[in-house]
């Protein structure tokens, strides 16, 4: 299964686009999206938290490790999952 995750600032120059998608179980969680994450895109992984303790924003809402994810498009019933970093600025 596929999940799509949105990114954003230094994570989406790196990756080149605002959106990265990753290979899942058909069952997965934030851990395990992460965990992906680092696998699959390294060159995000100065963005990733690690998969024990991150969290990404599913729906709009911040979701820790154990959190489902329902896999697929959004607009097909699947989640919005989207990789919130920490921003700087003054």
């Amino acid at each position: 299964m596929q999940v799509e995750v949105l990114i954003f600032g230094g994570a989406s120059l790196a990756g080149k686009a605002d959106r990265v998608t990753v290979e899942v179980s058909a069952t997965p969680t934030v851990r395990e999206v992460l965990a992906a994450l680092h696998a699959q895109h390294p060159a995000l992984k100065f963005a990733l938290p690690p998969p024990e303790t991150g969290r990404l924003a599913v729906n709009q809402a911040f979701a820790k490790g154990d959190h489902p994810i329902m896999p697929g498009p959004v607009a097909q019933g699947g989640d919005e999952v989207a990789l919130i970093t920490l921003v700087g600025g003054g």
